[in-house]
């Protein structure tokens, strides 16, 4: 489990800076660049807070789960 976020967030990372290195070697004007650099960071960002969010869903369901598992071995 551990793992696996770290490897989502590391190629979320890689994702973004990887398309803000490809931005900044292809010929723009500087007011386009800062508007697709920005937009690709708020891009990131949301990408970010929904592999977030499925994760903390995820470890709320198997402590759930976990719980009723102790509960039943309890009785």
């Amino acid at each position: 489990m551990k793992h696996t976020g770290i490897c989502v967030t590391s190629l979320v990372g890689g994702m973004i800076i990887g398309s803000a290195l490809a931005m900044l070697l292809t010929p723009q004007s500087g007011p386009e660049l800062r508007h697709k650099l920005k937009d690709m960071a708020e891009e990131g960002i949301d990408k970010a807070k929904n592999q977030a969010d499925k994760m903390q869903q995820m470890i709320k369901e198997q402590i759930e789960q976990a719980r009723c598992k102790c509960e039943s071995h309890e009785a």
